[in-house]
């Protein structure tokens, strides 16, 4: 049983959402949807490699202004893909 659970748990790790993903959906979707003038596509495709400049564009977000510093550089550095 102690053998299942741990399977189970490690399992579980796997297929976890990174936390950049997880902030950018509850707190930055709402404004970039696929059909938005700045989708996550667009978003990514243009900050790859940049997450110093998501900080920044993010700082001057109207919701992203709400967002602590932590989940800040934790979306940024999703969507930069590092």
């Amino acid at each position: 049983m102690k053998g299942l659970l741990v399977y189970v748990f490690l399992l579980s790790i796997g297929f976890a959402k990174p936390e950049g993903q997880v902030v950018f959906e509850n707190s930055c979707l709402r404004c970039h949807q696929p059909d938005s003038k700045k989708p996550l596509s667009y978003l990514q495709k243009k900050y790859k490699g940049k997450a110093q400049e998501v900080v920044e564009l993010a700082k001057r977000c109207p919701w992203g202004r709400g967002l602590s510093d932590l989940e800040i550089e934790l979306v940024s550095r999703w969507i930069a893909g590092d």
